[in-house]
């Protein structure tokens, strides 16, 4: 019998249609999932003081989509760590505005034209976690984008495939260099980018996928190193995971 997980608590004026459940066809019950939808405007003009989502200085004079972003996000996070940990609280931002997670946690948070969500997971049982959500492009934006995102074997790959499915192929590997990026980063604390990686298997029908670093992030990230990856669909989302076990 899977663990139950406590109901969302109540959401502020703007957010709406709260989810816990985990979506990824691979389970781990060292993990939790949170997702909410948001009125970017609406929740901005509301009274967050009993929310406990402080705001850093630097965004309460930015544009009213930054804020509700960073207020969504916060409030995904907030339930992922009450329901994995008993004891909700919301992450602070450390020096390189990553989200400073309560000791023994570790996670991610996103969010994509009015939804925002958070995988939170224990520690040591994991050492990163990536998650982003995206919506899919249209294919000529594809199009567009492939060659900023895609390196040569991923073009290949494209181009091979028919026109009605090169816009979730470029979709799904931007969002996985997302996720890869901030499950890795706070490990190396070394930047990199869409070529310094490449999608190698991808089985749609699993929802799994495998990465390979093509550069060298550390002594136990070197080039070559491969990573699984977890794709599903929330409505007009397209949500990828990547979760790095403890060694």
């Amino acid at each position: 019998m899977s663990e139950v997980r406590p109901p969302f608590e109540t959401l502020p004026f703007g957010c709406h249609s709260p989810r816990s459940e985990w979506p990824w066809q691979l389970a781990f019950p060292e993990a939790c999932f949170s997702a909410l939808r948001f009125d970017t405007h609406a929740l901005c003009e509301t009274d967050l003081d009993a929310w406990d989502l402080p705001t850093p200085e630097r965004l309460k004079t930015a544009a009213a989509k930054r804020r509700a972003e960073f207020v969504g996000g916060r409030l995904a996070a907030r339930h992922a760590i009450g329901a994995l940990t008993g004891f909700p609280s919301t992450p602070a931002q450390d020096a390189e505005q990553l989200p400073d997670w309560p000791a023994d946690t570790v996670g991610s948070i996103t969010h994509s034209r009015g939804l925002a969500a958070a995988v939170v997971a224990r520690r040591p049982d994991f050492h990163g976690v990536g998650l982003d959500a995206e919506v899919v492009m249209s294919n000529e934006r594809a199009r567009r984008l492939a060659p900023q995102i895609l390196v040569g074997s991923e073009q290949a790959w494209f181009e091979r495939l028919p026109a009605e499915r090169q816009g979730e192929f470029v979709t799904l590997v931007f969002s996985l260099k997302e996720s890869l990026f901030k499950a890795l980063y706070p490990l190396v604390r070394r930047r990199f980018y869409f070529p310094d990686a490449r999608l190698i298997a991808w089985d749609a029908r699993e929802g799994s996928v495998t990465l390979e670093l093509l550069k060298t992030l550390s002594s136990q990230w070197p080039a070559g190193s491969h990573l699984s990856g977890h794709v599903t669909a929330i409505d007009e989302y397209l949500l990828t995971l990547i979760m790095i076990q403890g060694k």
